[in-house]
């Protein structure tokens, strides 16, 4: 969507290529929504929106009250690395769902030694 995005060829090649298994949470999508609201303008934030509504067999995890003791079960275990919240809900997803690989320019997603995409 940002051809002056820094991981633009990067993002192409993974939205362009064989369907992966989707999954993100809702608090991504609202991280996502308000990263491309506040940059780019509602409109982009709209075909962002659109965008996940048109990804096949994407599953989004809903946030529950048994989810959120587990994220702070996992800002407890982190201390010290400035989690933020949502960091540590998609680590609490991840470790729950056996997610092997993750595409995120956050480094915190790594700390479990999960494989990081883009390099």
């Amino acid at each position: 969507m940002n051809r002056r995005d820094r991981w633009h060829l990067q993002a192409t090649t993974l939205f362009g290529g064989d369907r992966p298994k989707w999954s993100t949470s809702y608090l991504v999508v609202s991280e996502g929504w308000s990263w491309f609201l506040h940059r780019m303008g509602e409109e982009s934030a709209r075909t962002f929106g659109g965008l996940l509504d048109r990804l096949e067999g994407l599953k989004i995890h809903p946030i529950t009250s048994e989810h959120h003791r587990e994220v702070r079960r996992t800002l407890d275990r982190y201390r010290g690395t400035k989690l933020t919240y949502v960091d540590a809900s998609s680590l609490s997803l991840i470790e729950e769902h056996g997610i092997e690989q993750v595409w995120s320019t956050d480094h915190h997603l790594g700390i479990t030694g999960v494989e990081l995409l883009p390099r």
